[in-house]
């Protein structure tokens, strides 16, 4: 099995033919320029650690960072974060570094994510699919002393296989029809978790994406940038995709079983 690769190269995440083609190799070209070329610097911490507990401020307040473009120090505020406003959550993550959809890392200052504040939304029926984590600014954000965000009560539930088992699914590149297992993978093996949603394109080129295979987004299992390591750490925060032939199904959670914080799945395998 060869080293990994960034999720962003799978299939998943490509266009079509002949549009795939066509990306992949500019993805080749700028991952070739990016060995040479100096990588972005991590930027400023946040002013909120991990764990700690926040509330995303009201929309008025919001607003008055924003500039006509809802963006502040560049980055947008989009339009599934207005529905977090006003409720607490614990920080995830601290983002520092991240590599962007172009495929150059580039650096991020006082920003965060929050612990099941994805793209999909507070009902779990809009993003694109892939449940992706929302990055707010220290501004968007204020300390909390309570604590909020209750888990989901999940419905749907399997057991990751045996390490074993799933590198005996791997081709030689450590891809099973074109999905990488990325280092973090491994650690989940033997593990029993909750199935988020299957993984799907339902971003504005709809009509050029297909989603040839069964892959699933579990909660809690998300990418640590450890793949990068040889580029250095990238905090982007993307959820882990699952093979269907890399989890064994398990009967329904009895009602109130703790879950992630995300919303319960639609389709499991």
């Amino acid at each position: 099995m060869t080293a990994a690769r960034c999720q962003l190269d799978d299939p998943l995440y490509r266009f079509t033919f002949p549009l795939g083609q066509v990306r992949s190799v500019k993805h080749a070209l700028v991952r070739l320029r990016d060995r040479r070329a100096p990588q972005a610097a991590p930027g400023e911490p946040s002013r909120f650690e991990v764990g700690e507990w926040v509330r995303v401020r009201s929309p008025d307040e919001i607003r008055a960072t924003l500039d006509a473009g809802d963006r502040l120090r560049g980055l947008l505020f989009t339009e599934a974060q207005w529905g977090y406003c006003g409720r607490t959550y614990r920080v995830d993550r601290v983002l520092r570094r991240l590599l962007d959809s172009g495929r150059r890392f580039k650096s991020i200052s006082r920003t965060v994510s929050l612990d099941g504040v994805t793209c999909d939304g507070v009902d779990g029926g809009a993003g694109c699919g892939h449940s992706c984590s929302l990055y707010f600014r220290d501004e968007w954000l204020e300390p909390s002393d309570a604590s909020g965000h209750i888990p989901a009560r999940w419905d749907r539930w399997v057991r990751v296989r045996p390490w074993d088992e799933i590198a005996a699914t791997l081709d030689r590149h450590g891809r099973r029809e074109g999905l990488s297992v990325m280092p973090e993978h491994r650690r989940y093996a033997g593990r029993r978790l909750a199935v988020v949603r299957r993984a799907e394109n339902r971003g504005a080129a709809v009509a050029a994406y297909k989603t040839p295979l069964e892959a699933f987004i579990l909660a809690g299992a998300r990418c640590g940038g450890a793949a990068l390591a040889p580029l250095g750490r990238c905090d982007r925060n993307c959820a882990l995709l699952w093979h269907r032939d890399w989890l064994e199904p398990e009967p329904i959670a009895r009602a109130g079983t703790p879950g992630a914080g995300a919303p319960a799945a639609s389709a499991a395998p």
